[in-house]
């Protein structure tokens, strides 16, 4: 494997990178066009950094939206992001917020490289569900901002990433008062957590390309048929573990071959959909519990069912009950069995399926055999 016990791989530029980014103070800030945090003049940056040093159970969350036209091809989000500092707000200065767009990390030299408009026509095998991701380069950003965030909050403080669109996600909402709470709560038997989504049909073999497994020496059996994790939040402390993982995650979407959704010469049967920077993810961290650098029984939580609600009161205990995951495996058959007796219908009548052009009877059809055969494999040791 070419990530060694201790050393989750990063390379030479995430570690420039890194090494010459200044830390920033901790107030709610947008981030310019030079990586300077846009403030108000006459502020006293080193005076009130010193007043506002993070403790180790604060919490700084950091987002990435667009702005729409003429500022970058994409929807405009603005407005959605004040709506989240806002409710942000709500804790009395406790979370605090980073907010970083294109605009923003223009200068960025890996931004430059690696994170600007694809030429792809949005039409890629496997890319049926994100037909616009390749406008932001399948999310090479993600950990960018990540780790530009860590950089600014001390060591041993929480950060959280989580996605900006609470217009499009009303589940994104939900749970934002007890956030605190919450993270404390997650964190408390791991420094990392990404929380699992359907996890016994959802597994990295179906949301990701063949040629990506291949090439981060992850085609085995007990990598790629774990769990797939669900990377709309991100959860971590600062730990020299955590730091080493999100520079190798930056290193890996910075590789074409790997986070694009083609070349893949030789697909997997099985293989539903690409799902660029979270399959990258979800193969870094479950080799990490595999040497046991990640508790066992790493995330330790779920999703519930039909839910993304970031609180306890929506996230079911990981690993499940013998019981509850035949119960899980069934309804997940079920699910498929519907969507292939229905493939004809929910293209045009479904709430989810309409709202895609590629999603056509064949499709789905394909969607349920795959799906339905996913969910009768078991799961790996140690998940």
């Amino acid at each position: 494997s070419r990530i060694q016990s201790g050393s989750v791989g990063m390379n030479h530029e995430a570690q420039r990178m890194l090494g010459t980014w200044k830390a920033v103070p901790t107030k709610d800030v947008e981030v310019g066009s030079q990586g300077i945090p846009i403030v108000e003049s006459g502020r006293n940056l080193a005076e009130e950094s010193s007043k506002t040093r993070r403790l180790p159970d604060s919490l700084t969350v950091v987002t990435f939206y667009t702005e729409g036209p003429p500022q970058d091809d994409c929807l405009p989000l603005t407005h959605v992001v004040e709506e989240l500092r806002k409710l942000l707000k709500l804790h009395g200065g406790e979370v605090q917020l980073l907010s970083y767009t294109p605009r923003s990390l223009a200068e960025d030299d890996f931004y430059r490289r690696h994170c600007c408009s694809r030429s792809e026509s949005g039409m890629e095998p496997y890319m049926e569900l994100l037909p616009h991701a390749h406008k932001l380069a399948y999310y090479a950003w993600k950990p960018l901002v990540i780790c530009k965030a860590l950089s600014q909050v001390e060591p041993g403080a929480m950060l959280l990433f989580m996605d900006a669109n609470l217009q499009k996600y009303q589940d994104y909402r939900e749970g934002l008062q007890d956030l605190r709470k919450t993270c404390r709560k997650l964190l408390e038997r791991t420094d990392f957590f990404v929380p699992l989504e359907d996890p016994m049909w959802k597994r990295i073999q179906n949301h990701c390309k063949a040629l990506t497994l291949e090439l981060m020496d992850a085609n085995t059996f007990t990598v790629a048929f774990a769990p797939c994790i669900c990377v709309n939040r991100i959860l971590m402390r600062r730990t020299a573990l955590v730091e080493r993982l999100m520079q190798d995650w930056l290193h890996w979407c910075g590789q074409s071959d790997v986070i694009c959704p083609i070349p893949n010469p030789k697909p997997h049967p099985l293989c539903l959909f690409h799902t660029p920077e979270q399959a990258i993810l979800a193969i870094l961290v479950r080799k990490l519990v595999l040497q046991k650098q990640l508790p066992a029984g790493w995330p330790f939580y779920s999703y519930a069912p039909g839910t993304r609600i970031f609180h306890l009161d929506f996230l079911e205990d990981w690993p499940m009950p013998f019981l509850m995951r035949c119960r899980r495996r069934f309804t997940a058959m079920f699910f498929f069995l519907q969507h292939a007796l229905f493939a004809f219908r929910y293209p045009k009548e479904h709430h989810f399926w309409r709202q895609f052009q590629r999603a056509t009877p064949k499709y789905l059809l394909k969607f349920a055999w795959r799906g339905f055969l996913m969910s009768l494999i078991p799961l790996p040791e140690h998940c």
